[in-house]
């Protein structure tokens, strides 16, 4: 077994379990914007350690606890004022970017890996790092109440914890500027409409769901899955409208800068700034 059975970074409040071909990954924790890096750096080892006997990673979104009965914002990892916690005010800005890119990177990864398919298990509400993990991932499997909500941007932060551009892709670039600056959560029946949901089903339903579709692409033999994984996502990338997203291992396909990171850079600062200044007053 090339991971664990139980693998557990706590501290990155991600956890992995292996059964045979199947990696589950499970995230939780509040989102703080400063803990990207670690949680990038976590999802990061737990790829380099899956051998080729694992093929389907399934990733597990929210399901610990009832989802609110209201849609307002949490701003997750914002206080109320929309300003950082204390525990990221003190990070430098460079370590804030630097996390920020180690995340997307990893991300990057799990979607370039030609023979593992990912899927996304979503539960309840993801909100930005959620969203950023669910548009990464191959398929996506979606209960009846879920749905997702970034609103970082609400509190003054790029929102999408980088996925912005993949929003783009499948959305469009006007329905990805409603949902990341207006606060409008998109519901799962919207997503499936959309094309991002590929399954939307009762949440009691959903594990169920996750196993038939799990069960559906192992059996389809490892070459053949390897293959079409590569080929779509090439025709995806050649056929893509939208802004351009790095092609693979964090390798902008533009060859030159990175966008959507220097904006993170830019909006980050311009919070850090506001927080300690708030902190200090």
């Amino acid at each position: 077994m090339a991971v664990p059975a139980a693998a557990v970074s706590a501290a990155a409040g991600l956890r992995v379990e292996v059964v045979g071909p199947v990696a589950t990954i499970r995230l939780s924790g509040s989102g703080d914007p400063g803990s990207l890096g670690g949680l990038g750096s976590a999802l990061d080892d737990a790829q380099r350690r899956m051998g080729g006997d694992v093929r389907v990673a399934v990733l597990r979104l929210g399901g610990q606890v009832p989802p609110a009965a209201d849609a307002t914002p949490r701003l997750a990892g914002l206080n109320k004022q929309g300003l950082l916690p204390p525990s990221s005010a003190r990070v430098d800005p460079a370590a804030l970017t630097g996390g920020y890119r180690i995340w997307r990177d990893a991300l990057e990864r799990l979607t370039a890996r030609a023979n593992l398919i990912s899927v996304a298990a979503v539960a309840d509400i993801a909100e930005d790092v959620g969203t950023a993990v669910a548009v990464a991932c191959d398929l996506r499997i979606f209960a009846t109440e879920a749905g997702l909500h970034p609103v970082w941007a609400l509190g003054g932060l790029l929102p999408g914890a980088g996925s912005l551009t993949r929003l783009a892709e499948f959305l469009g670039w006007s329905s990805a500027l409603d949902l990341c600056l207006t606060g409008r959560p998109l519901g799962a029946p919207e997503a499936a409409r959309l094309g991002l949901a590929q399954r939307v089903v009762p949440r009691p339903r959903l594990d169920d769901e996750v196993a038939a579709v799990v069960a559906g692409l192992l059996a389809t033999s490892p070459a053949v899955a390897a293959e079409v994984k590569a080929l779509l996502r090439g025709a995806r990338v050649v056929g893509r409208s939208a802004v351009p997203t790095r092609a693979a291992a964090g390798v902008d396909s533009r060859g030159g800068p990175d966008a959507e990171g220097e904006a993170w850079e830019r909006t980050s600062m311009d919070l850090l700034d506001a927080s300690r200044g708030a902190a200090a007053g």
